[in-house]
């Protein structure tokens, strides 16, 4: 599983829209619009490590 893959996982389980997955890793909104956009696109930017990382310490799914 790709950290995009991931991250879409955590917003479904969670229940998290893009504003409040940006609130909680400190970034744009657009950054999180940019991170969910399909790989072909040429807006794509890929899921820092940092930001699932964060997210999960965040959430409580990993110490």
């Amino acid at each position: 599983m790709n950290n995009r893959e991931r991250l879409m996982d955590i917003m479904v389980d969670h229940d998290l829209d893009r504003m409040a997955l940006a609130e909680m890793v400190k970034v744009k909104r657009d950054e999180v619009d940019h991170w969910l956009l399909s790989n072909e696109s040429k807006n794509h930017k890929e899921v820092p490590d940092m930001a699932i990382e964060l997210l999960e310490l965040k959430l409580g799914l990993k110490e």
